[in-house]
């Protein structure tokens, strides 16, 4: 949108019999949001008309690339749950608030705790709509019963966005046994 985006610019331009291009500047508001690349055109006509001149084409698509990124990331590093307390709850936030969706995966990678015998292993595509900046992810934590010393299993969040930098990218979840090992 000109006045937003760039700085609407009409500019007569003088070209000697040859030249055979010309630069012409346009003033791009650097905005500081993160949106979608934008489109804009650039019309060029004749001021003085010559039988011999053409503007062939006469029409540009000029293509404004978006600079900034955004970093989400988990509220917390480590997260502590017992072995009955049912789901870890991890919170993921995103620094701030946008007016487009950004996306990332949430998945879960074993350590010293096993899928399937001490959690629920989750695979999750996260969406921060405009305005939301915090979501949450559980993961079902398995009571097994068995006395034990405290077993960690991970959170990791990825994504194929380019603008979007997470930071961090992994958390820590603890799981706090019923009875410990004498």
């Amino acid at each position: 949108i000109a006045s937003e985006d760039y700085k609407h610019t009409q500019v007569d331009i003088t070209c000697s019999p040859t030249q055979m291009q010309r630069s012409v500047a346009i003033v791009i508001n650097d905005d500081n949001l993160l949106e979608f690349n934008e489109t804009f055109s650039l019309s060029l006509s004749l001021v003085s008309i010559a039988s011999t001149v053409t503007i062939d084409p006469n029409t540009a698509q000029i293509t404004i690339v978006d600079d900034e990124k955004v970093v989400i990331g988990f509220a917390s590093e480590v997260v502590n749950v017992e072995e009955d307390g049912g789901n870890a709850v991890l919170t993921v936030l995103l620094a701030v608030s946008l007016q487009r969706n950004v996306a990332v995966t949430f998945e879960t990678s074993s350590g010293t705790a096993k899928d399937f015998s001490d959690y629920i292993p989750t695979s999750e595509k996260m969406t921060f709509t405009p305005g939301v900046t915090s979501l949450e992810v559980s993961v079902h934590i398995i009571d097994d019963g068995i006395p034990e010393f405290n077993e960690e299993f991970f959170g990791v969040l990825s994504t194929s966005d380019p603008d979007v930098l997470i930071r961090p990218h992994r958390a820590t979840v603890n799981i706090l046994p019923n009875a410990i090992v004498n």
